[in-house]
């Protein structure tokens, strides 16, 4: 039963790892290229007055996912998992802190759309890294069974 339940840990990781990683990637690369369309997104949110819904919908489902890899990183305890978990409730903490207070987000967004379109190219740089640390992760996770 144990065997079945680090089974199941493993292949979790794995797919997390890579599916999270061609995410990543793929939005970074779009981003990075062409931030025009994110940022029509934020912008017509903006000023609309509205929580980007969208976003909103990612954040939730990658905090069930982070939720689950933290309790299959104990089974077996894994280090790398348990600190990739906690980093992932870290970060979704620090994204979703910017749409609690989306009421002063949207009028930054409105005052400097330029600003904005560099903000999501930084963005789109900071997934593509993310993303080739994924895929690292994955690796290792491969190596490691």
């Amino acid at each position: 039963m144990l065997e079945y339940i680090y089974q199941i840990s493993f292949n979790w990781f794995l797919l997390y790892y890579f599916s999270l990683g061609l995410i990543l990637v793929y939005q970074g690369i779009v981003w990075w290229t062409r931030p025009g369309p994110f940022t029509g997104y934020l912008t017509d949110h903006a000023k609309r007055g509205e929580r980007p819904a969208l976003i909103i919908k990612s954040i939730r489902y990658l905090f069930t996912f982070t939720a689950l890899s933290l309790v299959l990183s104990f089974f077996p305890f894994s280090f790398v998992e348990l600190i990739f978990s906690v980093w992932c409730f870290l970060m979704l903490f620090i994204l979703s802190s910017l749409f609690v207070k989306w009421d002063q987000l949207s009028k930054i967004i409105l005052d400097k759309p330029d600003n904005i379109e560099a903000q999501v190219r930084k963005g789109g740089a900071m997934s593509l890294s993310l993303g080739v640390v994924m895929f690292l992760l994955a690796y290792l996770l491969l190596t490691s069974a």
